[in-house]
């Protein structure tokens, strides 16, 4: 057998015996609905850092800032510039993971990122006078909530808005197409095997999504469980390069 096909399916075994592990613990899984409105804040604070920065950092930034008081919804609004500076001068501090030897390591974007958090947060807050929850509540699907969140966040795209909506689990049917589940889909090759029943869309991102929901459909897995199995397994593989 040729190698490189055993490898192949050997990684893929490897993703769908994650992929049941997940599914076995599903019902575990915290509903949005039970979600304080801060606790939403934070978890799009998070995404909002977490664009070209690994998770773990973006996480342990946004902890600090609550941690701080920094992403307290009423200062944010009353005072944003002064609630920027702060924000920036602290991702600017060298306190966050991964550690070296109990050293953090700085943040990459802390001019721009503190502006986006500001800029969202007035956007949500002062300007159409909503909360994240209530127009989560007026969106009909996963596609109609990342839309929202694309048009009324400032520095979340496609990926981030994504990832937002699953780690509050607001729906399974949208994709986090970071560079491990692309590496998977060129691993695959799943763009040959669905080219007959994937359109291309203007959006790249798009069209790779509906690949790896067709590839869902065919390991009769949701989407975002594959997605999460795809980009644990790749992780390790990358690191063990």
């Amino acid at each position: 057998m040729n190698t490189n096909l055993l490898r192949q399916n050997e990684i893929e075994k490897a993703v769908m015996k994650v992929c049941d592990s997940l599914d076995s613990h599903r019902t575990k899984i915290r509903d949005w609905k039970n979600y304080s409105e801060e606790e939403l804040w934070f978890e799009l604070v998070s995404c909002i850092l977490g664009s070209r920065v690994r998770n773990e950092t973006a996480k342990a930034c946004s902890t600090h800032l609550r941690n701080v008081g920094l992403l307290a919804i009423g200062p944010l609004v009353k005072s944003p510039g002064r609630i920027r500076n702060r924000i920036r001068r602290e991702l600017d501090k060298s306190i966050y993971p991964p550690f070296s030897k109990h050293q953090g390591s700085k943040y990459r974007y802390p001019k721009s990122r503190s502006g986006y958090i500001i800029r969202t947060g007035l956007q949500i807050y002062k300007n159409e006078k909503l909360t994240i929850k209530e127009f989560l509540r007026k969106s009909d699907n996963g596609t109609e909530a990342r839309n929202a969140l694309v048009k009324k966040c400032c520095g979340i795209g496609l990926k981030q808005a994504s990832l937002f909506l699953r780690n509050i689990s607001f729906c399974n049917d949208l994709a986090i197409l970071d560079s491990h589940v692309m590496r998977y889909l060129e691993l695959l090759d799943l763009k040959k095997e669905f080219a007959n029943l994937i359109s291309e869309d203007r959006d790249q991102y798009l069209t790779n999504e509906n690949r790896l929901k067709m590839y869902a459909i065919s390991k009769r897995k949701s989407l975002a469980t594959l997605d999460i199995g795809i980009w644990t397994v790749m992780r390790v593989i990358q690191r063990g390069i």
